[in-house]
């Protein structure tokens, strides 16, 4: 008896998943859908409430491309699908909580590197956790209660905005980080999730088409080109990396090849397409957004300012919030505030070391205001 196969298409509007695209859409056109367990595949994209409006356009084309080709659409899934993750009932349970929580001290110990090696042979069974504690003497982090008034505001804030990005930081009380990263499970696997759960719930296996290459990050090339995961029904979940070797030029190739057009903000000067901007962005590039996109910028200092006014660091210790993680600016550690959206991009605008502002680099901004920005693209697409 013959397995029954759903075949799935994450897009993101970036090169690599619409390379992946087209592999599908060559797949199908050389062998039929017989190769895909005679079932349409689904083409989706989850939709966080944080990209740019270009990239909002782009997939859009790509959608009349696809159903022209072959009849196919893309289908959008968001958190706000997902029961419980950024609805009202999400924002009720943190209201709920919330009071308790802030109005006690918190207290928080910041682990030294050595700490945390003898914390990991604990975890390990080498050691036991009364010899792990009896070396920490780690600084302990004290936040105070928080007064009632700041209490009332953040309690009267906590409602769904409808923007997945938005609301996932709300209720996390901060953006993400580059170690925890619930911009992209929260906003993107959980409803992707959601979406095919139905599918294996029901027996049937489901094959997703990833558009992630080994070169990308050290994190990336460990990855296995194909991996299965069983469900409980007996179905079967397999990651599939049909790019996982090329290169990025291989994989902008495969589109020319197609006719397809490239997502525009590749050559204005963006090496990252999904998030507006991504928090592990680039100082190059962070200045570059900033200097083509202000409503973007202007944007992200609103969502700095709302965030901030339900974060309990905030309130209790008055430290600013920030979309890009503090580390990014460099500085006094003890400065949690440093890479605020207006300060990261004044440092976006500063010479290696980031203390003056290049010369360079203000003669480009007065350039382009002058006369606008030209094509400018790190994989070569203006030449």
């Amino acid at each position: 008896m013959r397995t029954t196969v759903q075949h799935f298409v994450s897009l993101s509007g970036g090169k690599d998943s619409q390379a992946v695209l087209c592999l599908m859409v060559e797949r199908i056109e050389r062998r039929g859908l017989a190769a895909f367990g005679n079932r349409l595949p689904r083409v989706l994209f989850a939709d966080t409430g944080h990209e740019n409006p270009i990239t909002l356009d782009h997939v859009a084309w790509l959608d009349g491309w696809l159903r022209q080709r072959l009849g196919l659409r893309i289908e959008t899934v968001s958190a706000n699908d997902v029961p419980g993750l950024t609805d009202a009932a999400a924002f009720a349970r943190k209201r709920a909580m919330l009071r308790g929580e802030w109005s006690k001290e918190k207290r928080r110990t910041r682990h030294k590197p050595a700490c945390n090696q003898r914390r990991i042979a604990w975890k390990a069974g080498a050691i036991t956790k009364t010899d792990w504690l009896a070396h920490c003497d780690c600084p302990v982090m004290v936040s105070p209660p928080v007064p009632d008034p700041l209490i009332d505001r953040a309690l009267a804030l906590l409602h769904p905005t409808g923007i997945p990005f938005l609301d996932v930081a709300m209720l996390h009380g901060r953006f993400p980080s580059t170690k925890t990263r619930f911009c992209t499970s929260d906003t993107k696997l959980v409803p992707l999730m959601h979406r095919k759960r139905p599918l294996l719930d029901a027996g049937i296996s489901v094959i997703d088409w990833i558009g992630e290459r080994a070169d990308e990050s050290p994190a990336r090339a460990k990855k296995p080109p194909i991996q299965s995961v069983r469900h409980p029904s007996g179905a079967r979940n397999l990651l599939y990396r049909p790019i996982f070797r090329w290169t990025a030029a291989e994989a902008f190739a495969i589109s020319d090849r197609h006719g397809l057009r490239h997502n525009p903000l590749y050559r204005m000067g963006m090496s990252r397409v999904g998030c507006s901007t991504c928090i592990m962005v680039r100082k190059r590039e962070l200045r570059l957004w900033a200097m083509r996109f202000p409503a973007e910028v202007a944007r992200v200092r609103a969502w700095e300012r709302l965030v901030g006014l339900v974060s309990r660091r905030t309130a209790a210790l008055g430290t600013p919030v920030s979309l890009l993680p503090a580390p990014t600016v460099p500085g006094d550690p003890a400065d949690h505030g440093r890479a605020t959206i207006d300060k990261a991009i004044d440092w976006s605008r500063t010479g290696r070391g980031g203390r003056n502002f290049d010369l360079l680099i203000e003669l480009e901004r007065q350039e382009a205001e002058d006369g606008g920005l030209l094509c400018d693209s790190e994989y070569g697409l203006c030449e």
